[in-house]
């Protein structure tokens, strides 16, 4: 445990960052899973503005340091192409 000021602050300021960057994730994962079910419920509309906010939500991570910025773009990659197949399906 710290036990030096600083490293008190550190350790509280680490765990802020913890619950945001959790937040953050979670946001992300939850309109990732929006998308693809209004995609294969083909609503061709409603999917690409869920994608369209999904992958704001991943730039935004990726600026901070929540996200890296290769994780990102590997998200925003496969978002796109499971909701290319998906609308591929059901066309």
């Amino acid at each position: 445990m710290a036990r030096n000021p600083s490293a008190m602050k550190q350790n509280r300021q680490s765990i802020k960052a913890r619950a945001s960057n959790r937040a953050k994730k979670s946001t992300i994962r939850t309109f990732s899973k929006k998308t693809l079910e209004a995609a294969k419920a083909g609503n061709a509309d409603e999917a690409k503005a869920m994608q369209k906010t999904a992958t704001s939500l991943i730039d935004k991570a990726a600026k901070g340091s929540t996200l890296h910025k290769r994780t990102a773009a590997r998200k925003k990659s496969r978002l796109a192409k499971s909701l290319n197949k998906a609308m591929q399906a059901k066309a």
